[in-house]
């Protein structure tokens, strides 16, 4: 209950940024165009408050907060079939003017996610390093030659500093026919760099999967020792007779070299486990029966055993990134084109059907995401900010009527043939596009509810 007030807490707040910033783009350069705005509104519906300021603009606060609006004067198309208008309505203005109000809403997501990630970078966030913690038998990865402690440098030639890079560029060649490039070093980055090529043809990224699940590569999260330091009391392990101190040497036949390969062997297993492990020098036989316990971050029955091991933590793992105020903003340039690359490639995938559908989220998964990250930290909660921003961003100019980028397209329609859509026209695209986006939300509330 309380940390669902939580998400929805920092959720209001992330959307009243981020929608008050997208609107205030466009009111902006309608105010800049000679334009008269009649209502700067944020949220859709009846309006809760309202004051108006001193330009004879309205200031509204409604009662749906999914969204917001300008109402500008002669912003209708019947205004313009009515004859000559006033020199400041919407449609007087000229189509260079008016694609200039209607691509800043766009626009000024992108400057709001530049100025979060500037803030980000100089702050500074402490990030794990892309070390390879281990490699999966059989796996995509182990095919490639990358090898535990190899730390990831860069992938095609892009450089990688944490694990959020490296997975935005590897889902970047996901389906694609050359294999990703990457460049490592072994123990930690202290050996000498080499190249390996990790093929991602085929892969197909699904709900709580990640790209790193998928290629067979386990991220090092500190020093594992090979013997086991809890046995949880009354569990299958303990009822098997396995002691704090033992080795796993196999299960079921399977060499299980590391702590990484035991998980792995458990979670992929039905039915009882054969266990041979190491104990004073002597090999030891014993049978496990495992029990099904409901994972809420998997949503689904894994098999437990009840042992574990503790982490000794690598110092040297943990980096701090910040940045003087002129690297900054080289880093802040660099992290804003690279997400909206990101954004624009995972468009297309979704759309060529590479990527599935069922990846796609809405209010309840960002409203988990800004509860989340606030729950971090401050730093992590605006690069929540930044990295949606430039999702409302670019996502909003998609030729699609009643998004900015299908009015844009009826503006360049009207500059190429010196005549602008009909308004049957317009109406029909508009309402197959709002029904087309309301299909779409529907859709992205059912997948946050499966995953619930």
């Amino acid at each position: 209950m309380l940390s669902g007030l939580w998400n929805l807490l920092f959720f209001a707040i992330a959307l009243g940024i981020l929608i008050s910033f997208h609107e205030y783009g466009h009111y902006l350069a309608a105010r800049l165009c000679g334009v008269r705005v009649l209502r700067f509104s944020i949220g859709f519906g009846t309006v809760l408050y309202r004051r108006r300021m001193k330009n004879g603009c309205e200031f509204a606060l409604s009662a749906i907060p999914l969204g917001g609006y300008v109402s500008m004067f002669g912003d209708q198309r019947a205004d313009k079939e009515k004859g000559e208008l006033p020199p400041d309505a919407f449609y007087a203005k000229s189509l260079k003017q008016r694609a200039l109000i209607i691509a800043a809403g766009p626009i000024f997501n992108i400057i709001l996610a530049f100025f979060f990630y500037f803030l980000v970078n100089l702050l500074g966030v402490s990030v794990l390093r892309p070390v390879v913690g281990d490699v999966l038998p059989g796996s995509r990865a182990e095919v490639s030659q990358l090898q535990p402690y190899d730390e990831i440098k860069s992938v095609d030639g892009r450089a990688v500093t944490d694990w959020t890079d490296a997975a935005l560029l590897l889902v970047e060649k996901l389906n694609t026919a050359e294999p990703a490039l990457l460049t490592v070093s072994g123990d930690m980055g202290k050996e000498p760099a080499r190249e390996v090529r990790l093929n991602l043809e085929g892969l197909e990224l699904t709900p709580g999967s990640s790209i790193f699940a998928l290629t067979g590569i386990r991220p090092c999260q500190g020093r594992i020792p090979a013997a086991l330091t809890t046995v949880n009391p009354g569990s299958p392990a303990y009822n098997a007779g396995i002691s704090p101190g033992d080795e796993i040497v196999s299960i079921n036949g399977i060499p299980t070299p590391s702590w990484y390969r035991v998980q792995d062997v458990i979670a992929k297993s039905s039915g009882a486990l054969n266990f041979e492990i190491m104990r004073g020098g002597q090999l030891y036989t014993t049978e496990v029966f495992p029990e099904q316990h409901y994972d809420e971050n998997l949503k689904q029955y894994r098999p437990l055993v009840g042992i574990g091991v503790t982490v000794e933590p690598i110092p040297e793992l943990m980096v701090t990134k910040s940045y003087g105020p002129v690297d900054a903003v080289l880093k802040a340039l660099s992290d804003t084109g690279r997400m909206s690359l990101f954004i624009v490639n995972s468009t297309y995938k979704l759309i060529t059907g590479a990527i599935s559908a069922d990846n796609i989220s809405g209010p309840i998964a960002i409203a988990k995401g800004a509860g989340q990250s606030a729950s971090v930290g401050f730093v992590f909660f605006i690069s929540f900010l930044a990295a949606i921003s430039v999702n409302l961003g670019i996502l909003n100019l998609l030729p699609i009527p009643v998004l900015d980028g299908g009015q844009l397209l009826f503006i360049a329609y009207e500059g190429i043939t010196g005549r602008a859509p009909g308004e049957r026209i317009q109406y029909a695209l508009s309402a197959m596009g709002f029904c087309f986006i309301i299909a779409l939300s529907l859709f992205a509330v059912f997948n946050d509810l499966r995953a619930l």
